[in-house]
């Protein structure tokens, strides 16, 4: 089963070749902003906070690290936020004919009326919020939580905590709705039609060339309002891989 997650659908959405090349060609890594130093450092306090929200123990590694310390403590009014249930390091996916959306989370608040999102992050550049906020990794979080816990999107919105900077950290808080949702699914629905251009000709069953007819007729007929988004999605055939 493929999987997608937000850096392979940007890729997709922005550069098809880049993408056949990564996924099926498997010839080029994922390109990432941060150093090899800082990434280490990411997942050093990603995983204190996993101990932290399970309650373990943290307090000799905080003495030993005391910028991680300064870190922890800016957080505190946040994961502190009173909730019914609490989800620490979660994955929530949903399955699109062969292809499995997948997205990650470090918090998930879960209240009576409302969910809140907590990504935090160590990294130092921060993208500006309206990029930020239409973001794969904003976008698809917001849509998959909405697909798979069946809240509605207006009660969902998520928070981006960037601990590693000034005295106070720098904190975004996006909210969802159910206008922002369904664009999503419009740009989701738009990107993986571009999946099919991808397959290689000569490597074709039969059957293949009938099944990009059939899928260029769905797509003109969703460009042309005839389908939903949500209906085109359910058409995009197999590509395999």
């Amino acid at each position: 089963m493929n999987q997608l997650n937000y850096e392979l659908l940007e890729l997709l959405e922005k550069d098809t070749h880049k993408f056949q090349q990564y996924f099926v060609e498997l010839k080029l890594p994922l390109h990432y902003s941060e150093s090899t130093a800082q990434q280490n450092i990411g997942e050093q306090f990603h995983l204190l906070m996993q101990q932290l929200m399970m309650g373990l123990p943290i307090e000799p590694f905080l003495a030993a690290y005391p910028e991680m310390a300064d870190w922890v403590s800016k957080l505190q009014l946040i994961i502190n936020i009173p909730s019914d249930s609490k989800q620490c390091n979660i994955t929530l996916h949903k399955l699109i004919n062969e292809y499995l959306l997948i997205a990650k989370y470090d918090l998930v608040i879960v209240s009576v009326e409302k969910i809140v999102i907590v990504d935090w992050t160590t990294e130092r550049h921060i993208l500006q919020p309206e990029i930020l906020e239409n973001s794969w990794k904003t976008q698809l979080r917001l849509f998959l939580l909405t697909e798979t816990q069946e809240i509605p999107p207006d009660n969902i919105s998520i928070i981006y905590c960037f601990v590693n900077g000034d005295d106070y950290p720098t904190i975004y808080q996006f909210n969802y709705s159910q206008e922002k949702h369904d664009a999503f699914i419009e740009r989701l629905a738009m990107t993986l039609s571009k999946l099919p251009t991808i397959h290689n000709a000569t490597d074709s069953k039969p059957s293949a060339a009938n099944s990009m007819k059939k899928h260029e007729l769905n797509l003109q007929k969703f460009l042309k309002g005839e389908m939903s988004a949500a209906e085109y999605l359910d058409t995009v055939p197999e590509v395999e891989i």
